[in-house]
């Protein structure tokens, strides 16, 4: 049912007022706001307000099945009489469902076009990102940088491993060992000290830090390695900087060799 006054349907649980003329129900609220009945073609003269009885929250069904309010010989108004100015209450809600049905729709798609978008970009920068990184990588792996860290790995496996051939093939021919006074020590007596010290311990650490790569401006083919080093060999630790001068050339088959090697 709907209230004439404010054109909204008359839920069940809502307070009513009905009519004792016309015997139409209105919103409580609408009947007192109007003071008296609100149907355009309501029986009688319009000018004087008809009393209407408060039904509480009966529903439509209760209020019009029973005749537990006062009636008076009074006609409804022929359908033909009533105004049809405005559209039907029940169209006027289709068309606002229809519309906020329509707007709900037009939301959701530019949502789903927002997110669709910053998937979109989100994937574009993780794939350029990757990209960049995969160049840097592979920058890396093809540099020098990379060749000589492998080569002081191989250098410190050789130490700890006490593996004397391995640490040979590491020096030039012409491989000279200065130590802390200043003495040059030739490849030969080198390996001499070297091979005692293997054979003569068991265990051997060697931790090297802090490692700076220099290259020489004119050739790029020497360069020099410098580094904090802990050196233990059993229970005795010894600690250091060390620099390890490296050269590469068509003799040494282009490969990272050391021939001179300083100890502070």
């Amino acid at each position: 049912m709907i209230c004439p006054y404010c054109n909204n349907v008359i839920k069940n649980n809502e307070e009513k007022a009905v009519c004792f003329r016309c015997e139409i129900p209105h919103h409580k609220t609408c009947w007192e706001r109007y003071q008296g009945c609100s149907t355009p073609d309501c029986y009688e003269n319009p000018t004087v307000k008809a009393n209407a009885e408060n039904v509480g929250n009966k529903t439509i069904t209760e209020i019009l099945g029973k005749d537990n309010y006062p009636k008076v010989s009074a006609v409804r108004p022929k359908p033909d009489s009533v105004q049809t100015d405005n559209p039907e209450p029940k169209e006027e809600f289709q068309e606002e469902f229809k519309t906020r049905y329509k707007e709900k729709l037009d939301f959701k798609f530019r949502r789903r076009i927002l997110l669709f978008s910053s998937i979109g970009v989100l994937s574009a920068l993780l794939i350029v990102s990757a990209i960049f990184t995969y160049i840097k990588i592979n920058e890396y792996y093809s540099s020098e940088d990379y060749r000589i860290n492998q080569f002081m790995k191989t250098w410190e496996a050789a130490w700890e491993s006490r593996d004397i051939f391995r640490y040979r093939e590491l020096l030039d021919k012409d491989y000279q060992y200065i130590d802390k006074g200043g003495k040059a020590i030739s490849y030969d007596e080198r390996i001499k000290r070297v091979t005692k010290s293997f054979e003569s311990v068991k265990n051997i650490s060697v931790k090297v830090r802090d490692v700076k790569i220099e290259y020489e401006s004119v050739n790029k083919n020497y360069v020099n390695v410098k580094f904090n080093q802990t050196f233990s060999a059993d229970k005795k630790e010894e600690k250091g900087i060390k620099t390890l001068r490296l050269f590469k050339s068509d003799e040494t088959g282009n490969q990272w060799r050391v021939f001179r090697e300083y100890y502070e």
